[in-house]
């Protein structure tokens, strides 16, 4: 019988140089504005050799952190909620066989962030606003 693997969110980040952006110039990646990040997330069952080069690691199973190289001091929750509003469709499934319970919690969390937000706001507010922008204010 083989061994249980558990279930890791697994995010890569490419840096590219924003369109329209002078590459040609000394020290064009010094400035913050010049560069574009791509963002690539996979949900894995266990680690494989290729995910070492990974800068975010969350473990789904155990609701860990395994790896952040962005040099921050994000809780899982955290880390989380960030991919959760993004990639909903993907983990929406994954959660609800892993843990339904904190699934309905991040769901009444998020929903309780944003009702203030929603009922003062008027339509055209809702459709040109991201969730960021919606929670921050």
């Amino acid at each position: 019988m083989s061994r249980p693997k558990d279930i890791y969110l697994v995010a890569k980040y490419i840096t590219k140089p924003k369109d329209h952006v002078n590459t040609s110039r000394k020290g064009w990646m010094q400035d913050p504005a010049n560069i574009r990040y791509d963002e690539s997330m996979e949900v894995v069952r266990g680690l494989r050799s290729r995910d070492v080069d990974a800068q975010v690691v969350l473990n789904l199973s155990k609701k860990t952190v395994e790896r952040n190289s962005f040099k921050t001091e994000k809780t899982f929750d955290e880390i989380f909620r960030y991919f959760f509003i993004s990639y909903s469709q993907y983990l929406i499934p994954v959660i609800g066989q892993l843990d339904p319970g904190y699934l309905d919690s991040i769901a009444q969390e998020m929903k309780k962030e944003l009702e203030p937000e929603l009922d003062s706001a008027q339509p055209s507010d809702i459709v040109d606003a991201t969730y960021e922008e919606v929670a921050t204010k």
